[in-house]
């Protein structure tokens, strides 16, 4: 799987079309060495009609027409949250059932602690050319040493085709280097097809030293970097209220694309 420079949290058409143009202005395209990746946020509630308070996620019945924004233009991807585990397979053959058949989608990030390896059999059984990644979140990180981390995400085998070393969760937290580093070398030397990806804090400001300072220590960029949290602005005092602020969205890409190419 191609590397890819993602942004995460886009919940409007408006948001959408900024980011594709931001994508383009940097030189991300689905031709160039990291591919562009729109991220839609998708949770249980909102797949459900349940109330959800939070601006990060846009309504179910506009999941299609905002990713159908961006097919072809991006690695069009969901990031799916959901505590009812035991069928998750059925959630997202759900939430794909149009968006695979009609290649407006085909990746899924599944921002679930350690889901079921039964589960996600049978969602590469009902979506052969799904692109799954692992969110490797800060339950799955915290109080386990690099190797068991990677000697837990290695039972999943070639289910998964990305890892997302993230322990900051889309809240903005930054990742420490030297710790993700090391978690990437035990990744890399059991599951050698994977691609491997960082997320966690990353701002127009700091995004070019600390991608440099990743592909110093790994001898190389072929790594996906993911941005959510601190690309947005607080609308509202409770949790969610916030929403993108595109000039953060643009330095992100712009700084990002002097070392990712």
């Amino acid at each position: 799987m191609k590397p890819y420079v993602g942004i995460t949290g886009a919940a409007s058409k408006k948001e959408a079309d900024a980011v594709l143009k931001e994508f383009a202005n940097a030189g991300f395209t689905m031709q160039s060495g990291h591919v562009p990746m729109l991220g839609i946020l998708v949770s249980y509630k909102r797949l459900m009609g349940i109330p959800q308070d939070n601006l990060q996620f846009p309504r179910f019945q506009e999941v299609y027409f905002l990713l159908k924004q961006g097919a072809g233009k991006a690695l069009t991807m969901v990031h799916y949250n959901s505590r009812e585990i035991s069928t998750l397979s059925d959630q997202v053959y759900r939430i794909f059932n149009h968006l695979y058949r009609d290649d407006v989608c085909k990746a899924v990030q599944l921002n679930i602690t350690w889901p079921d390896i039964k589960q996600v059999k049978q969602i590469k059984k009902d979506f052969p050319e799904m692109q799954i990644v692992f969110e490797a979140n800060k339950t799955v990180l915290e109080g386990k040493s690099a190797g068991d981390v990677a000697q837990g995400i290695k039972q999943y085998g070639s289910l998964i085709d990305y890892v997302l070393i993230d322990p900051s969760e889309g809240n903005g937290e930054e990742f420490d280097v030297n710790n993700s580093i090391h978690i990437y070398q035990e990744l890399k030397d059991r599951l050698q097809n994977v691609t491997i990806g960082f997320a966690g804090g990353f701002t127009g400001e700091n995004v070019e030293e600390r991608v440099q300072r990743l592909a110093s220590a790994l001898g190389n960029t072929d790594f996906c970097i993911d941005a959510q949290g601190k690309l947005r602005d607080k609308v509202g005092e409770a949790y969610g209220q916030d929403k993108l602020n595109i000039k953060k969205v643009k330095a992100y890409l712009q700084n990002a694309s002097k070392i990712l190419k």
